[in-house]
C-alpha cells in the first residue's frame, strides 16, 4: 500500500517538474535565439530491486533536463547589426560572471561605440576583448564570417573587430542563465566552428513550438491530476484500514 502511495507521488512530483519546464519555454517563445528544455524520466528502482522493494511498482523521476539546441526560425530585420548563425555555433559575451554562449544576435551600439546585445552585455572578440568601435565614421556592416567592417563613402572598407563565434564538445552540460544565454559547465570546453555562416540583417527566433508544447502541456496536466487521485485513493484506503484494525 504505502509503496503505491509513494509510486503515485514520484509521478506527481516529476509531472509537476515537467510542467514548469514546458512554463518556462512557453514564456520565451518570442524570445530571440531561446533553445527550448526539455526532460526525460527514469525508474528509480529497476529490475529485481522493483521487484522485490516495491512490488512491482514504478517509481519515477526526471532524469535529464537538457536544451533542444536545434537552429529557430530566422527572419529578416534589415538592421545590418541583428545578426543570425547560420548552423553551429554561438556568440560569445561577457555576462555579469563571466563570458556566456547566445545563439541571439540583436545587437546595437552604445553611445561609447562599445558593441553590445539588447540587455547591454558586450560582445566580445576572438581573444575575448570586448569590441569596441569608438566613433565610426562610414557604415556599419559585418560579413558573412564575423568580420566587423566601416565603408566609408568612397566605398572603401576597414576591418575593425572579428566576432568569437564558438562551439562546445558537450552540449549537455551548457548551464543556463538569463536572456536564453549560456555558461559553460563542467567538462565543456570551447573548440572553433568549422564554418562560420553568419546572416546580417537576421535574427534567429525561439526553437519553441507552441502547439507542441501546449500539447505537452496538456498532457503532463492529465497525468498530474491521475497521479494526484491514485494518492488520495491511497489515503483514503489507508484511513480505512486504521478504522478497522482499532475494532477489537
Amino acid at each position: 500500500m504505502v509503496s503505491g502511495k509513494y509510486s503515485a507521488l514520484t509521478g506527481a512530483v516529476a509531472r509537476e517538474q515537467s510542467l514548469a519546464n514546458i512554463s518556462h519555454n512557453l514564456a520565451n517563445v518570442t524570445t530571440g535565439g531561446y533553445k527550448r528544455m526539455t526532460v526525460s524520466f527514469e525508474s528509480i528502482l529497476r529490475g529485481e530491486q522493483q521487484t522485490a522493494a516495491a512490488n512491482g511498482l514504478n517509481y519515477n523521476r526526471i532524469k535529464h533536463n537538457f536544451s533542444d539546441l536545434r537552429q529557430g526560425p530566422v527572419k529578416e530585420t534589415g538592421n545590418p547589426l541583428d545578426l543570425a548563425l547560420q548552423g553551429p555555433g554561438f556568440f560569445k559575451v561577457l555576462g555579469p560572471e563571466g563570458p556566456l554562449l547566445t545563439r541571439n544576435g540583436a545587437f546595437v551600439l552604445d553611445q561609447n561605440g562599445a558593441l553590445r546585445t539588447h540587455n547591454g552585455y558586450p560582445v566580445l572578440a576572438q581573444g575575448d576583448a570586448p569590441i569596441e568601435l569608438g566613433v565610426v565614421a562610414g557604415t556599419l556592416a559585418v560579413s558573412g564570417q564575423g568580420a566587423v567592417f566601416v565603408v566609408d563613402q568612397e566605398g572603401n572598407r576597414e576591418e575593425l573587430a572579428q566576432l568569437a563565434v564558438v562551439d562546445v564538445d558537450n552540449p549537455n552540460n551548457l548551464q543556463r542563465r538569463d536572456y536564453g544565454a549560456f555558461a559553460l559547465g563542467e567538462g565543456v570546453a570551447e573548440q572553433p566552428v568549422e564554418e562560420v555562416v553568419i546572416l546580417s540583417g537576421s535574427l534567429e527566433g525561439s526553437n519553441t513550438n507552441m502547439v507542441e508544447e501546449m500539447a505537452q502541456m496538456v498532457n503532463s496536466h492529465r497525468l498530474y491530476e491521475i497521479y494526484l487521485k491514485a494518492i488520495k485513493a491511497y489515503s483514503t484506503i489507508s484511513e480505512k484500514q486504521e478504522d478497522l484494525g482499532s475494532l477489537s
